[in-house]
């Protein structure tokens, strides 16, 4: 191998001073350009185009659904995108979309058949999707029984009483279910050629399914975490079908919505909205930081948010994805119509 001459491994004095010269000249020009763009900025408003010292106020009842807000504001990462955020409980989706459509909040998180069922019995699009928020994984919607129950398949539960939340309820077509567990757990059992005409969906709150399943008064339940975890350690209750299995696995149950009109005239601090909670979504992918919230934010013992069963937090908003929720809720009569996601997502 012949050796590299000195001549090449160094350039002459004359040939450096050119190169400081234009590194010089390249540094200028860039702190130039910086200077100008940020002299650019509208007056009061932060990076991102988001005005300084916003203040987004976000509905929501608190549960596992919804954690990660709570984790995003407790990391701070609302503030790293440049908004302040204030969370606001309410004991019902349906008085969130009252405080939505009367700008009492600007950002509401719940149950998509609520906000679904709203868009599409509304004359006019009303609402828009800010970000997916929740999806299912194995085991956080089941239908149980006791242990001793004879009911060992899901075909066994015609003619029976089924204990459902009475929560999320919509005014669906008397013929269809009206929330979207309840679907869910529908779509479940007709692939199990179920009788659905023949069972009997007892509504009221997940504590007193319970107690009923206990004593007898319903043949199975519906139940979602937490009281998934308190009907096995109460009564040792078992699954007898996961209701977001087979086509309805990984199905989105719960997102972000605001009014059109917020969302239009406010892009930028959704964008910053959107990504502070896909922040808090990859921190989530870990158990540990969703966990911690949960006794704080959703009243769970440090025992029952260490034991439940928790989704999946969603880090993109996925059209394709939010469909089928769409979808099922359209196949199962809840909505007469089949509804644009796509066109719902605010960009």
């Amino acid at each position: 191998m012949r050796p590299v001459s000195a001549s090449i491994m160094a350039p002459a004095p004359r040939a450096r001073a050119r190169m400081a010269y234009r590194a010089v000249t390249a540094l200028a020009a860039l702190s130039l350009t910086t200077l100008v763009a940020s002299c650019n900025l509208p007056s009061g408003s932060a990076a991102g185009g988001v005005p300084a010292d916003t203040t987004v106020t976000v509905a929501v009842v608190p549960g596992i659904d919804n954690a990660t807000l709570a984790l995003a504001q407790h990391d701070g990462l609302f503030a790293r995108a440049g908004i302040k955020v204030k969370i606001a409980d309410y004991s019902s989706v349906g008085q969130e979309l009252s405080a939505l459509r009367t700008n009492a909040v600007n950002i509401a998180g719940g149950d998509y058949a609520d906000f679904f069922f709203a868009q599409a019995t509304s004359p006019s699009p009303i609402y828009g999707i800010v970000a997916d928020g929740y999806d299912a994984a194995p085991g956080v919607l089941e239908l149980m029984t006791l242990p001793t129950s004879r009911i060992k398949s899901p075909t066994q539960l015609a003619g029976q009483v089924i204990g459902v939340p009475d929560s999320g309820r919509v005014r669906a077509p008397r013929d269809a279910p009206d929330s979207l567990p309840v679907a869910a757990a529908t779509s479940v059992l007709q692939s199990f050629g179920v009788n659905l005409s023949a069972v009997r969906w007892d509504h009221m709150a997940p504590l007193a399914e319970i107690r009923a399943l206990q004593q007898g008064d319903v043949h199975a339940v519906l139940l979602a975490e937490p009281y998934i975890y308190l009907a096995q350690r109460e009564l040792g209750a078992v699954q007898l079908i996961d209701a977001c299995s087979g086509a309805t696995a990984g199905l989105p149950l719960s997102g972000y919505f605001s009014t059109s009109s917020w969302s239009r005239n406010n892009a930028a601090v959704i964008a910053a909205f959107r990504s502070a909670l896909e922040q808090a979504a990859e921190e989530a992918s870990m158990p540990g930081p969703v966990q911690a919230v949960l006794p704080r934010y959703a009243g769970l013992t440090r025992q029952e948010a260490a034991l439940v069963t928790v989704g999946t937090y969603p880090v993109s908003t996925i059209a394709a994805s939010l469909q089928r929720t769409a979808d099922l809720l359209n196949a199962e009569g809840m909505i007469r119509f089949r509804l644009n996601v796509a066109a719902m997502i605010v960009r």
